[in-house]
């Protein structure tokens, strides 16, 4: 019975996480952003489908341990492809949905060199994930 009062327990906390996590992006307007971004606006509702039974997915996968089977190095390289441009484009509409680079600018007095400085933490974190994935 202890068990079930747990289980109960993490499972409500659980959704409880993730229904706030989901309320914030939705209220800060990050898929709005993303799908304007992309000129896919009509596209909105398959966007909100896609962010939720990944969040569901990924959840299942991290609980009950599944396993993907894969054969070949070069499906995970695909996969990893695809999946850096989704967390990049999502990275790009949060932060301009909270304005981090104008501020990030005004607080390094910034006037020249904008794009230049953005290239430069797109190539840092592409190197970076490179460097983690083969080290």
């Amino acid at each position: 019975m202890e068990n079930l009062a747990l289980a109960f327990i993490g499972v409500s906390s659980g959704f409880t996480v993730a229904a706030a996590l989901f309320a914030l992006i939705a209220t800060i307007g990050v898929l709005n952003r993303l799908a304007q971004g992309t000129h896919s606006a009509s596209r909105i509702r398959w966007y909100e489908v896609c962010f939720i039974a990944g969040g569901i997915i990924g959840n299942l996968l991290w609980i009950y341990q599944w396993h993907i089977p894969v054969g070949l190095s070069w499906e995970m390289g695909i996969f990893g492809l695809f999946m850096g441009i989704y967390v990049g484009c999502f990275i790009g509409a949060l932060a301009e949905v909270v304005n981090v680079f104008p501020i990030l600018f005004h607080r390094l007095r910034l006037r020249e060199g904008m794009k230049a400085f953005i290239w430069a933490i797109a190539l840092g974190k592409a190197v970076g994930g490179i460097i983690e994935f083969f080290v």
